[in-house]
């Protein structure tokens, strides 16, 4: 089965268990990528079944890859990823899991808040 890096625009081939090719895996923070791999469960690239928190992370690396300070347009870009990512985030805080991206979002980026209506 073929399965590409999870940058929105990168079509490497990567193994089904890995998010991202080296270059965009080692763009990510370090303890973003701690955050995937504590996150990720063996086996879930062959059912299909990542948890929320797996997703949340995983749509914050998304946004974090697209974000550039000072470009309007790349904030446009990341938001949708974000507030993906806030989603999830919010679902597994509500099914008792806790919050699996505390300590992730960088304090210079847009609050995604502001998209996300209650």
């Amino acid at each position: 089965m073929s399965h590409t890096c999870h940058h929105p625009y990168c079509d490497r081939q990567v193994p089904p268990s890995m998010l991202a090719c080296y270059r965009h895996w080692y763009i990510l923070p370090q303890k973003m990528r701690a955050a995937i791999w504590r996150e990720y469960r063996s086996g879930q690239e062959n059912d299909k079944r990542p948890s929320v928190r797996y997703l949340a992370v995983q749509r914050l690396a998304c946004a974090h890859w697209l974000f550039k300070a000072h470009d309007e347009d790349a904030v446009l870009e990341m938001l949708p990823y974000a507030v993906e990512a806030m989603t999830w985030q919010k679902q597994a805080i509500a099914e008792g899991l806790g919050d699996p991206l505390e300590g992730l979002i960088p304090e210079h980026w847009p609050s995604p808040k502001i998209v996300v209506q209650e």
